[in-house]
C-alpha cells in the first residue's frame, strides 16, 4: 500500500508538505512541486486512509441511514434522497437494513426481536462513528421504542416516534385526500365512494379525515356505505368495487394504486369504462399508474424530497446546532388524468333530487 512517506520519499519533500499539497492546502508548495506531487500520488495508485484520517479529525462525514425493510416500494426513493443531498454536502452514507417485512411479514412492530436487532444496527453505527442517523419505516406508524443513548442527530423518516424525542418528517395524507375530494367535487361528482387501507392504518385515517373535512365544506352528507376498508391489495379493490357501483356513485378514491387496478379490471367486467362511466382516483403514483387504460388519475407522495429533508435536518444540527424536535408534513402532488371524467349539470342535479 502506497504512503504519504513513500510520496514524500520520491518527491523529496517532507511528508507535512504531501499532505498538505493532497489535502487541497493553497501554499503548500509551488505550483510545480504541487504538480509533481499530485503526479506522483496518481500514478502510484494513492488512496488516502480514510478511516485514520476521521480518527484524527474526529469527524467522519458519513451518514447512517436504516431502513426497516429496502424492499417495500417507498424505501428506495427516500434513501436515494437522503444520498443526493449528502453528495451535494460531501457527505457519505452508510446503509444497514432491518429487513422486518421479510423477516417477520407484518409482525414486527415494537417487539422484543424488533428491539434487540435495531440496537446491534445503532451499536455497528456507533463503531463506525456516523454523525447521524435517519430511520426510515416499512409504513407510517407510531414507534413507542426509543434509540438508548442516542448521542448523534437523529430522525424518522416514513413513520414518528410517540415521544417528540427526535424529529420525523413524513407527506401530508389528510392534506391530499382534500385535493382529491375537491377535485372530484369541483368535476361535479357528488356520490362518491372510497376503498380505504385497514381501519387501523395511519394512512387510511389521515386520508378519511382529509376526504371527509372536503365534503363537509360542501355540505356534502357523508354516508357510511359509501365508505369500504380493504387491505391494499389489488383483490380489495376488485371484490369491493361492486357494491358502490349498485349504490350509484360517480366516482371512486382509491387509496391506494394496487387497490385501484383491482377497480380497473372489475369495471371492465362490468361492462364500464373508467373515464367515461366512472370516475377513479387513486394513491402512490406507482408506475403502473400510467399504463392503465386511461392513465389513473392519483397522488404522488414526495418520497426523494423526505429523504433530502432528513439529511438537512441532521447536517443542519451539525453544522449550525439547530435542533428540530418536531414532526415535519411535506406536500404531494396530485396527478389528475384521463381516469376522472366530468358530471354535467343534468346529471348533478339529477342525483341531488334523488
Amino acid at each position: 500500500m502506497v504512503t504519504i512517506k513513500k510520496i514524500a520519499q520520491l518527491t523529496k519533500v517532507s511528508i507535512a508538505t504531501v499532505s498538505n499539497v493532497l489535502n487541497g492546502k493553497t501554499g503548500a508548495a509551488s505550483e510545480a512541486k504541487t504538480k509533481e506531487i499530485i503526479d506522483v500520488a496518481r500514478n502510484l495508485h494513492y488512496m488516502p486512509n480514510m478511516l485514520a484520517k476521521s480518527l484524527k479529525q474526529q469527524k467522519t462525514n458519513t451518514i447512517g441511514i436504516i431502513t426497516e425493510d429496502l424492499t417495500v416500494f417507498n424505501t428506495p426513493e427516500i434513501v436515494d434522497g437522503i444520498d443526493a443531498y449528502c453528495e451535494e454536502n460531501e457527505y457519505e452514507i452508510i446503509l444497514a437494513n432491518m429487513r422486518l417485512f421479510k423477516r417477520y411479514n407484518n409482525d414486527f412492530t415494537d417487539t422484543p426481536r424488533h428491539h434487540n436487532l435495531l440496537d446491534a444496527i445503532l451499536r455497528n453505527m456507533s463503531a463506525r462513528q456516523v454523525e447521524g442517523i435517519v430511520y426510515v419505516g416499512y409504513h407510517c406508524r407510531e414507534i413507542a421504542y426509543l434509540p438508548p443513548q442516542i448521542r448523534v442527530p437523529f430522525v424518522y423518516a416514513y413513520c414518528y416516534p410517540k415521544k417528540s424525542t427526535f424529529p420525523s418528517v413524513m407527506y401530508d395524507d389528510e392534506k391530499a385526500a382534500f385535493d382529491v375530494a375537491e377535485l372530484l367535487i369541483h368535476n361535479g361528482h357528488r356520490k362518491i365512494g372510497v376503498i380505504c387501507g385497514p381501519a387501523v392504518s395511519y394512512h387510511t385515517q389521515a386520508r378519511l379525515r382529509g376526504f371527509k373535512r372536503a365534503l363537509e365544506e360542501h355540505c356534502i352528507s357523508i354516508k357510511p356505505e359509501l365508505v369500504l376498508y380493504g387491505d391494499w391489495e389489488r383483490q380489495s379493490g376488485y371484490c369491493l368495487v361492486g357494491s358502490l357501483i349498485d349504490l350509484g356513485v360517480s366516482a371512486v378514491f382509491s387509496f391506494n394504486d394496487l387497490m385501484a387496478s383491482g377497480i380497473y379490471e372489475r369495471t371492465t367486467e362490468l361492462g364500464m369504462q373508467v373515464g367515461k362511466d366512472i370516475s377513479l382516483f387513486g394513491f402512490d403514483n406507482r408506475d403502473i399508474s400510467q399504463g392503465y387504460v386511461p392513465a389513473l388519475s392519483t397522488v404522488e407522495p414526495p418520497l426523494h424530497d423526505i429523504g433530502r429533508k432528513c439529511a438537512e435536518i441532521i447536517l443542519n444540527q451539525l453544522k449550525y446546532h439547530r435542533i428540530q424536535k418536531k414532526r415535519l408534513y411535506l406536500p404531494c402532488t396530485i396527478h389528475e388524468r384521463n381516469s376522472v371524467c366530468s358530471k354535467t349539470i343534468k346529471e348533478v342535479l339529477a342525483e341531488r333530487a334523488k
